[in-house]
C-alpha cells in the first residue's frame, strides 16, 4: 500500500516509479487511447498530468490498435517526434505491434503502457529493450475487469506524481463506471474502491444508495421511466402515458409549482420510497425475479464539484456522455469535456442525443428481427448498427431481456469505421457465467490464433475481458471464427 491509502502491489509500484522518472525526463509526449468512456477519461488524465509537469503533449484516440492501425499510429509518432509515447486503455494485447513498429524509433526514449486488459496467454511481462514501461494490474494478481480500469491505472500514475492530482479521482471513477466495473450499481472493489474513498475524503465524490436508472439528475420523471432499459419495464418503457399514470397513481407530482419538470433528485425521501416500491411491484409482475427488482437500487456516485442537473454530476451519466462522443466518432470532444472546455460540452450534449437515438433504433431492430441461437451463444447479426456501439447494444439487449442471459451474446457489425478488417464482433456475458468459467476474451483470442495459423496470415484479431471482448475478422472467415468460438464457449459452459 502506498501513502495515499490505495492498495497497490509492490511490483506495480516499482513500475509507477519508473513511469514517474520517465515523465520527469520528458519534454514532449504523444498519447494514444481508446474511444470509449474509459479510454477518453484515461487519456484526459494523462494529458492533464503531463501538462501539470510542463510536458508538451498531444493526444489521439484510436478505435483499436491492430496490424493496420498501428501503421497510422507510427506515422503520427514520426510526424510529432515525441521523446515519450503513452498508450492508455490498450497496449498490453498489442505489445508485439508496439515492439515491431514503435520501439525501433530512436527519438522515442520511453513508452508507457497504462492498460487493464488481459495479456496473451504465455506472454512474459517485461520492459521491451529497456524502453517500455508496462503498468497493468493483470500482471500483479489483480483483475482488470473488477479492481481497476484504464482510467484508474492512469490515475495511479497521476497521484504518484503529486497529490495535487487528487482532483482527477473524478475522471478515474467515471472511467470505471463506463467500463461497468461497479457491476450495475452493486459497488466497486479493490483499487476502484480506494480511489473513491480518496475522492470522498477530498470532497470530489459522494456515494449514496439510490435508484440506479440513467438520468436521475437530468431527466424529467416521466422520461426517466419512458427511456428505462436496465431493466426494461414492460408496459412502461416506451409508453409515455403509462409513465405519467405511474407517478399519478402514487400521488407524486411530476412538475414543480412553477410548472418546471421535477427530476428524481428533486423527490423527497418518502416519494422516492413509494416510487421504488412501485417499480419493485412492476418488475416482479413482469419478470418474477426478486434479484432483478432489488438491483434497481445500488451505489450512486455523485461528483460534488460538478454542476447540479448536468450530465457531469452523476458518474453514470458522465460516462454515457463520453461514450456518446467516442461512439459517434468524435472522441476528442469527450477528452475536451474532461479537460473543461465549455464548447465541447455543448457539442457533447448534441452527440448524446444522437447516441440515444442510435441505441433505441438498434434495440428496436433486435426486438423486431430477433437473434439466432447457436451452441454456446446467441448471435445478433446487425447490418446497420455501427461497430462503435454494437457492444453496448447487445449488452442492453440482454439487460432488457430481448436476448436471454443464460449464454453469452455475440454481436456482428458490418458497419465499420474502415480501420482494419471488415467485420467487428463484440461479445457480452453476465457475471454468473464468468463464475462458471466462461471467458469471452480467451475464446475470441484462441479462435483468432487458430484461424491465423490455419491460413498463414492475419485474418482475425481479438482482445478484451472475460465478460466483454471484441474481435475484428475478415468477412470471408466469419463462419470459421464463429464455429471455433461456438465450440470453445460450449466447452466452457459444459
Amino acid at each position: 500500500m502506498d501513502s495515499n491509502g490505495i492498495r497497490i502491489p509492490e511490483g506495480m509500484l516499482d513500475r509507477l516509479h519508473l513511469a514517474v522518472d520517465a515523465i520527469h525526463n520528458s519534454k514532449k509526449a504523444l498519447a494514444f487511447s481508446h474511444i470509449d468512456a474509459d479510454g477518453i477519461t484515461a487519456v484526459a488524465i494523462v494529458v492533464r498530468l503531463l501538462q501539470r509537469e510542463s510536458v508538451k503533449v498531444q493526444w489521439k484516440n484510436v478505435h483499436q490498435i491492430n496490424s493496420e492501425s498501428i501503421l497510422t499510429v507510427r506515422e503520427l509518432i514520426l510526424e510529432a517526434r515525441p521523446d515519450l509515447v503513452v498508450f492508455s486503455d490498450f497496449g498490453t494485447g498489442q505489445m508485439h505491434l508496439i515492439q515491431e513498429h514503435i520501439v525501433p524509433l530512436d527519438f522515442v526514449r520511453r513508452i508507457i503502457i497504462l492498460d487493464h486488459h488481459l495479456p496473451k496467454k504465455g506472454r512474459e511481462e517485461h520492459p521491451t529493450n529497456g524502453k517500455t514501461i508496462e503498468i497493468n494490474p493483470c500482471n500483479h494478481g489483480l483483475s482488470g475487469s473488477k479492481d481497476v480500469s484504464g482510467a484508474g491505472v492512469a490515475f495511479l500514475l497521476a497521484i504518484h506524481l503529486t497529490l495535487e492530482n487528487t482532483d482527477l479521482t473524478e475522471l478515474a471513477v467515471v472511467g470505471a463506471s463506463g467500463d461497468l466495473q461497479d457491476f450495475y450499481g452493486k459497488g466497486f472493489r479493490g483499487i476502484n474502491a480506494d480511489i473513491i474513498d480518496l475522492g470522498e475524503s477530498a470532497g470530489y465524490v459522494s456515494v449514496s444508495k439510490d435508484l440506479t436508472f440513467f438520468g436521475i439528475n437530468t431527466r424529467p420523471l416521466p422520461f426517466l421511466l419512458e427511456y428505462a432499459t436496465e431493466p426494461y419495464l414492460p408496459g412502461i418503457t416506451g409508453n409515455r402515458d403509462a409513465c405519467y399514470a405511474f407517478f399519478e397513481n402514487l400521488k407524486i407530482p411530476v412538475k414543480n409549482p412553477d410548472d418546471t419538470w421535477r427530476t428524481w433528485s428533486d423527490l423527497h425521501e418518502k416519494e422516492k420510497q413509494r416510487a421504488i416500491q412501485g417499480l419493485f411491484h412492476e418488475i416482479l409482475q413482469a419478470y418474477g425475479d426478486p434479484n432483478l427488482a432489488q438491483g434497481i437500487v445500488g451505489d450512486v456516485i455523485t461528483l460534488t464539484q460538478r454542476p447540479a442537473k448536468s450530465e457531469m454530476r452523476n458518474v453514470k451519466e458522465f460516462s454515457t456522455l463520453l461514450n456518446a462522443c467516442g461512439r459517434n466518432r468524435e472522441p476528442e470532444v469527450g477528452v475536451r469535456i474532461c479537460l473543461g472546455y465549455e464548447e465541447a460540452y455543448t457539442r457533447g450534449k448534441t452527440l448524446l442525443q444522437t447516441h440515444r437515438s442510435n441505441l433505441a433504433q438498434a434495440l428496436r431492430r433486435i426486438e423486431q428481427e430477433g437473434y439466432v441461437e447457436r451452441r454456446g451463444m446467441y448471435l445478433v447479426d446487425d447490418h446497420v448498427t455501427p461497430d462503435t456501439i454494437i457492444g453496448i447494444v447487445i449488452g442492453m439487449a440482454q439487460g432488457a431481456r430481448l436476448v436471454p442471459v443464460d449464454k453469452p451474446v455475440i454481436g456482428i457489425s458490418r458497419n465499420t469505421t474502415g480501420e482494419g478488417p471488415t467485420l467487428k464482433l463484440s461479445g457480452r456475458a453476465r457475471g454468473f457465467l464468468i463464475k462458471r468459467g466462461l471467458n469471452l476474451k480467451e475464446a475470441f483470442v484462441e479462435a483468432a490464433d487458430k484461424l491465423n495459423k490455419l491460413h498463414g496470415t492475419r485474418v482475425a484479431e481479438a482482445g478484451g475481458h472475460p465478460m466483454a471482448a471484441g474481435a475484428f475478422v475478415h468477412n470471408e472467415h466469419l463462419d470459421e471464427f464463429l464455429d471455433l468460438t461456438s465450440d470453445r464457449l460450449t466447452e466452457m459452459l459444459a
